[in-house]
């Protein structure tokens, strides 16, 4: 009943880490999890005054695909200030979060077989998203000694015709 790109996809590490904690919780034992990147404490006050707000003020409707106008240019304000960016609005998506975005970066770009360089170590969802978007993901390892920060030569020998994009990303999270 499955694809067959879904079934090239291993189940998800982290869940599976997060569901052993779960299970070690229900057990009694005092588990510090570092799965899921789930808070440790309750949302904020002014974050639940703001949703309560929005909600009888009639905010409930699907919102513009791209992302409101309004937070698009909050967006482009702050990488000029913070990041000397200058973005137009209209050059600004705002997704679900990181993952959703490289979803739906590779859904626009790969075809069946293109490769995606991933710098190793990387966030466990990575290679699921390019495989399920039909292309192979090919890791770049990096190392401690050089701040985990590829070099010039291990990126030029990954690269193939084939080639269609690199993650440059953190080590710890797409954030």
């Amino acid at each position: 009943m499955l694809s067959e790109r879904t079934k090239r996809v291993k189940p998800s590490a982290t869940l599976q880490l997060n569901a052993t904690a779960q299970a070690m919780r229900r057990q009694g034992i005092d588990v510090v999890s570092f799965s899921v990147g789930e808070p440790d404490f309750d949302t904020p006050e002014h974050i639940k005054e703001a949703a309560i707000r929005a909600l009888k003020e009639g905010k409930t409707k699907y919102t513009p695909v791209g992302g409101i106008p309004e937070l698009k240019e909050a967006i482009a304000e702050k990488l000029l200030r913070d990041n000397g960016l200058q973005y137009s609005p209209e050059e600004i998506i705002v997704s679900c979060g990181a993952k959703h975005s490289l979803y739906n970066i590779f859904q626009a770009i790969l075809n069946p077989g293109d490769e995606v360089l991933i710098l190793s170590p990387y966030w466990v969802s990575y290679p699921a998203q390019v495989l399920l978007n039909d292309g192979v993901p090919v890791f770049v390892e990096t190392s401690e000694e050089n701040s985990f920060q590829p070099t010039r030569q291990s990126i030029e020998e990954a690269i193939t015709p084939r080639t269609k994009a690199i993650v440059l990303n953190s080590p710890s999270n797409p954030t």
